[in-house]
């Protein structure tokens, strides 16, 4: 399958290597002259969980050098901001039966598909992190699993080819109903993007302050009370978190059970992890925090669910984008009288 890769960032650059290194024919939209010649001339270099990798790409700078090329399949790995543009531009180098995989944070496979179309659009949930180090530099920081789905359980025979393509990264499936996972990853997401992003800590450092435990635990009750109302069933995320069990009561000691299964996921999968939202800040960035905690307030807003934590959250991730706040863990003090006294 001919592939064209949008986005050889951290998640799009841990792709490109993988599923190059396991013999695809893989090239890259790269954004800058600079960064094409040097994927070209020396690679792209992956780095991390799956050990060190370095593959050589063509690249191309804009639609223009793509000529007439038809690719069967384009992966956009941009942030979410980029994703329509890329869309928009890719749709005349797509054959009929090409697939567009959508490979943002958050829940935005439905505004793919009226781009590309149904039977185009393809949605993503990542279960790996990577840090980029430099325009030609990945660092996979973690594993976990993948998931891929259609609009409305679409199945076409070049999904599974899709799949097997993707198992190169990491074990892939293929899910008829996609939401359900993207909404998993999700709510993990909003907990470990807002909590790094405030304190300008790892999930895996400041969970052992008792008051990022519960604003992990009231982030996560949040989301699933809007998952509920839209109607979606959530599943867990990975082998640990099993959000239900974080929603069938809410006493002292409960909550502290909760807790102690909040700091083991931390502690065992985010330690080091410095989520995109704090690499965002640090660099001055604007963020994509209205796809997290954004998208649950606003979700919440738009169902009738109260979500005062996640409204708060997303409402000081943009404070700090426009310097009217700093990035520290007093900012957890901010929740005396929501979450604790």
């Amino acid at each position: 399958m001919k592939t064209i890769l949008i986005g050889a960032g951290a998640i799009g650059g841990t792709v490109a290597v993988l599923t190059k290194e396991a013999g695809y024919d893989v090239s890259l939209l790269c954004h800058s002259q600079s960064t094409k010649n040097e994927i070209e001339n020396n690679g792209l270099a992956l780095h991390g969980a799956k050990g060190d990798h370095n593959e050589k790409f063509k690249c191309y700078c804009s639609a223009e050098e793509m000529g007439e090329e038809k690719f069967d399949i384009c992966i956009i790995a941009t942030k979410y901001a980029a994703m329509a543009e890329s869309a928009k531009l890719i749709l005349p180098f797509l054959k009929e039966d090409s697939l567009v995989v959508g490979m943002q944070n958050g829940i935005c496979t439905a505004e793919l598909a009226e781009i590309v179309g149904k039977k185009r659009a393809v949605g993503c949930m990542l279960g790996f992190g990577a840090t980029r180090n430099s325009a030609a530099d990945v660092t996979m920081t973690s594993l976990g699993e993948m998931y891929i789905g259609m609009p409305e359980g679409y199945h076409p025979a070049n999904l599974d080819a899709l799949k097997t393509m993707l198992d190169a990264v990491l074990p892939t499936t293929i899910s008829d109903d996609i939401t359900r996972q993207q909404y998993s990853k999700l709510i993990i997401n909003s907990c470990i993007n807002a909590t790094a992003g405030i304190t300008g800590k790892t999930l895996g450092v400041i969970i052992d302050d008792s008051r990022a435990g519960k604003l992990f635990l009231a982030i996560t009750r949040e989301g699933m009370r809007v998952a509920k109302a839209m109607g979606i069933n959530v599943p867990k995320y990975g082998k640990l978190l099993e959000y239900r069990l974080l929603m069938l009561m809410d006493n002292a000691p409960y909550n502290a059970i909760c807790r102690l299964i909040v700091k083991l996921v931390a502690k065992i999968k985010y330690a080091d992890v410095k989520p995109s939202t704090l690499q965002s800040l640090e660099r001055g960035e604007l963020t994509e925090i209205d796809i997290f905690n954004g998208y649950i307030a606003a979700k919440g807003k738009e169902y009738g669910v109260e979500t005062p934590v996640n409204t708060k959250l997303t409402a000081m991730i943009h404070e700090i984008e426009r310097k009217e706040r700093p990035i520290t863990p007093d900012n957890l003090d901010e929740f005396k009288g929501i979450l604790f006294k």
